[in-house]
C-alpha cells in the first residue's frame, strides 16, 4: 500500500469518523444532562431536567443527579463549550421565530409512546432544538472521533504483529464498522469509552519496547491516565484499571528487575491519580461522600432492590444473557467475535500471531469483564438499548479474532468480514432494539422489508411538520448522502498527503 503509516492513519481516521458521523442517532442519553449542567450552570445538579429521563433522582440534599458516572459526560462537555454560542443563536432565533407564528407543537409520529412522549415534553420546555444540536455536537465532535482514534489504535496494534499495512487497514476498518462499535458510536455512551481507553492503554503497553516516540514512563503514565478516565466514565473501568497495572508490571519485567519494574509503574498510578480523584470530587460535590458511587444514592427501582443497589454475585442467567441474548447478547451482536476462542488452539501449534501471554490476558479480561455485569441485575434492561454493558471487551477479542482470521482461507475471511459488516451496518442504520419482543436479528428482517435509512433522517420526518414540512417519510431516501459520502472517503484515500512520500516507523 502506497503511502507512509502516518498517512494511512490520517485516512483510516477521517474515513472512520465521516462514515460514523453519517450514521448520528438521535437518541438523547442520560449523559447528556451533565453535559448541559456543566456547560450553561456550572454544576453537577439537574434539578432543570427532572422527569425528563428515568435516571434522574433527587437527593435530600443535593440536589438531582442520574446514576452514572461523570467521565463520558465531561469530556463531552469540552465541545459543547466550543459551540455553545452557536447552539444558544439557533435556539433563541428558532424561539421567536415561534413566538411570532404562535405556532402549536409538531405532531412526532412514532409507533413507541415513551420517545412521543419525551419529545412533547421536551418541546413544550423549549428544549428540543437544543437537546438535538447538543446531541449532535457531542457525537461529531467527541464520541465519532474518539471511535475513528479506537481504529487507529487497532490498525497501530496489528501493524505491530507483523501483520501487513493492507490487512491491518482492513482489519481495522472491520473492528470500527463490523462490530458493534458502529452502533454504539451513534451517540454518547460511557460504555464504549472504557473500551476506546482501555485498549490504547492496552497497546500502550504492550509496545513499551517501542521507544521511538515514547520513552517507558511515559508509557505507563498515559495508561495510568486511560485506566483513570476508564474509571472516571464508568464503574467496570475498575477492571481496566487494575488488570492493565498488572499486565503493565509484568510486561515491564520482560527487560528489567522487579523493583526497577515497581518504580516505573509509579508513573502508571501517577497516571491514574487525576481521573479518580475527580471522580471522588463529582461524587462529593453531588451526594456529599467522595467515595460512594452514584448507584449508593439512587430511590429503589427495577432491579435495585436485589443485592447491593441492583449488584450481586454472578449469575449463570446473566452471563449466558450477556453473550447470547437475542437483544442484546455479544456473540448475536457480533457473530464474527466467536472466532476469537479459537486463538488458543493456534497458540498450541505456534501459529498465533498473538503472543501467549497477551493471548491468555484478553481471555482473563473478558472472563472477568463478563463475571462482573452477571452480577448486575440492570444487564436485563439492555433490550431498550441494545448490546451496551460489555462493549469494553469487544477491541481485546477483536485482536485474538484477527489472529484467527489471518489463518483462514482468503475467501472464508473475506465472507465472514461481509456478514459481520451487513449485520452492523443494518443494526446502525435501524437501530430497532427497543421492544422487549424484538431481537437484534429483526433489524434484517425491517432492512429487506423498510431497506436503507439513517437515524437522522428518520427521527426528522417523524416531526416533519414543523421542522422540515417538504420531507415526507415514504420518500426521504439516504442514498444522495451515501453518494457524496462515497465521494468524500474515495477523495480522502485519493489525495496526497505531504508523509506519503516519507517513510515512517509503526507508533
Amino acid at each position: 500500500m502506497h503511502g507512509s503509516l502516518k498517512g494511512i492513519k490520517i485516512r483510516l481516521f477521517f474515513t472512520c469518523w465521516l462514515i460514523f458521523v453519517l450514521h448520528f442517532a438521535t437518541d438523547f442519553s442520560r449523559e447528556h444532562y451533565l453535559v448541559l449542567s456543566i456547560v450553561d450552570d456550572f454544576s453537577f445538579r439537574l434539578n432543570k431536567y427532572v422527569g425528563l429521563h428515568n435516571d434522574i433522582f433527587m437527593t435530600r440534599d443535593y440536589g438531582a443527579h442520574h446514576g452514572a458516572n461523570p467521565g463520558a459526560s465531561m469530556i463531552a462537555a469540552v465541545p459543547y463549550l466550543v459551540f455553545k454560542p452557536f447552539i444558544a443563536g439557533v435556539v433563541n432565533h428558532v424561539k421567536e421565530k415561534r413566538q411570532s407564528a404562535n405556532e402549536g407543537a409538531p405532531v412526532y409520529t412514532d409507533d413507541r409512546p415513551a420517545r412521543a412522549k419525551f419529545y412533547k415534553q421536551v418541546y413544550e420546555k423549549g428544549l428540543d432544538i437544543k437537546f438535538g444540536l447538543v446531541g449532535f455536537v457531542t457525537m461529531v465532535f467527541c464520541m465519532a472521533p474518539l471511535s475513528a482514534l479506537g481504529a487507529v489504535v487497532m490498525f497501530s496494534t496489528i501493524t505491530y504483529l507483523g501483520l501487513s499495512n493492507r490487512l491491518s487497514l482492513g482489519m481495522s476498518l472491520l473492528y470500527a464498522l463490523g462490530t458493534p462499535v458502529f452502533f454504539r458510536t451513534a451517540y454518547l455512551n460511557q460504555n464504549l469509552m472504557v473500551g476506546i481507553f482501555g485498549f490504547s492503554a492496552f497497546s500502550l503497553l504492550w509496545q513499551m519496547k517501542e521507544k521511538n516516540r515514547l520513552e517507558i514512563w511515559q508509557r505507563f503514565g498515559i495508561a495510568g491516565f486511560l485506566g483513570g478516565l476508564s474509571l472516571l466514565c464508568d464503574y467496570s473501568g475498575v477492571i481496566v484499571l487494575f488488570m492493565l497495572g498488572g499486565y503493565g508490571l509484568l510486561r515491564r519485567m520482560d527487560s528489567a528487575s522487579i523493583w526497577e519494574s515497581l518504580k516505573d509503574s509509579l508513573w502508571y498510578v501517577g497516571g491514574a491519580i487525576g481521573p479518580i480523584a475527580l471522580l471522588w470530587f463529582y461524587q462529593w460535590r453531588s451526594f456529599g461522600y467522595p467515595f460512594y458511587p452514584p448507584q449508593h444514592f439512587m430511590p429503589l427501582q427495577t432491579y435495585s432492590d436485589v443485592g447491593y443497589q441492583g449488584v450481586t454475585g454472578p449469575s449463570a442467567e446473566l452471563f449466558w444473557m450477556l453473550l447470547f441474548n437475542w437483544q442484546f447478547g455479544l456473540f448475536i451482536a457480533s457473530p464474527i467475535l466467536l472466532l476469537a476462542f479459537f486463538s488458543p488452539i493456534l497458540t498450541y501449534f505456534k501459529k498465533n500471531v498473538v503472543p501467549l501471554r497477551e493471548t491468555l490476558f484478553i481471555l482473563a479480561f473478558f472472563i472477568v469483564f463478563i463475571l462482573f455485569f452477571s452480577g448486575v441485575q440492570f444487564t436485563k434492561l439492555q433490550w431498550i438499548t441494545g448490546i451496551r454493558y460489555v462493549i469494553p471487551v469487544v477491541p481485546f477479542i477483536f485482536l485474538l479474532m484477527t489472529a484467527v482470521m489471518v489463518r483462514l482461507p482468503r475467501i472464508v475471511a473475506f465472507g465472514l468480514s461481509i456478514l459481520a459488516f451487513s449485520e452492523s451496518w443494518v443494526m446502525s442504520m435501524l437501530r430497532r432494539v427497543d421492544f422487549p419482543n424484538e431481537g437484534i436479528m429483526s433489524n434484517i428482517i425491517r432492512f429487506f422489508m423498510e431497506g436503507f435509512q439513517l437515524p437522522w433522517l428518520n427521527t426528522l420526518s417523524r416531526a416533519a411538520t414543523l421542522y422540515a414540512p417538504f420531507l415526507d417519510e415514504r420518500t426521504i431516501s439516504p442514498f444522495p448522502f451515501f453518494l457524496l459520502w462515497g465521494v468524500l472517503i474515495y477523495g480522502i484515500w485519493r489525495i496526497k498527503l505531504p508523509w506519503d512520500s516519507l517513510g515512517e516507523n509503526n507508533v
